[in-house]
């Protein structure tokens, strides 16, 4: 594997997330960038815009994916979500893998999420399944907390990842009268 290869938990994620060329992609809690490189290159000519509350994940992300951030295809932000400026965008898709504050409560992010997404738009979150309960624990959490912003699960999936499989929640906009 290349060194800016993205990991198989990375690489199932960004299956699941199924960005198109032109879309527009929202990762939260970016880390060093690897799901951001991968969302540019699915996306093609639309945008992904990059959020972690650490500067110095920030800056990793800024210099792995330096090309795409100095063409304008990748924007880089250091800042909790719910502090970001994200300049009214709107997003085809929002993805977040590892962060915990989506399947715990409060969990305020999931107000910003369902107020970034674009009608249509679709959320994934990837989470490692490190106890046998987190399969199911982890959806349910996912599914109450998105839920009670207007978001509904369309899809379960997960992935034989090492060291621990990869799941991922995948949701939408809840259709109302369904």
């Amino acid at each position: 594997m290349s060194p800016h290869a993205a990991s198989d938990r990375l690489a199932f994620v960004a299956g699941v997330v199924a960005a198109a060329p032109g879309e527009r992609v929202l990762e939260v809690g970016c880390g060093a960038g690897v799901l951001v490189t991968e969302m540019a290159v699915a996306v093609g000519g639309g945008r992904v815009v990059a959020v972690d509350r650490s500067a110095r994940m920030a800056a990793a992300t800024t210099r792995r994916n330096r090309a795409a951030v100095d063409a304008g295809r990748v924007r880089v932000l250091a800042a909790p979500l719910l502090d970001a400026d994200l300049d009214g965008e709107r997003f085809d898709a929002v993805v977040a893998v590892d962060v915990r504050a989506f399947w715990t409560p409060p969990a305020p992010e999931w107000d910003a999420v369902a107020g970034l997404l674009a009608p249509g738009g679709r959320v994934v979150v990837g989470f490692s399944v490190m106890r046998p309960q987190d399969r199911d624990e982890v959806p349910a959490a996912v599914a109450r907390l998105a839920g009670r912003r207007g978001l509904a699960v369309t899809a379960t999936a997960e992935a034989a990842t090492l060291p621990y499989p990869t799941a991922a929640v995948a949701l939408r906009a809840a259709v109302a009268g369904r």
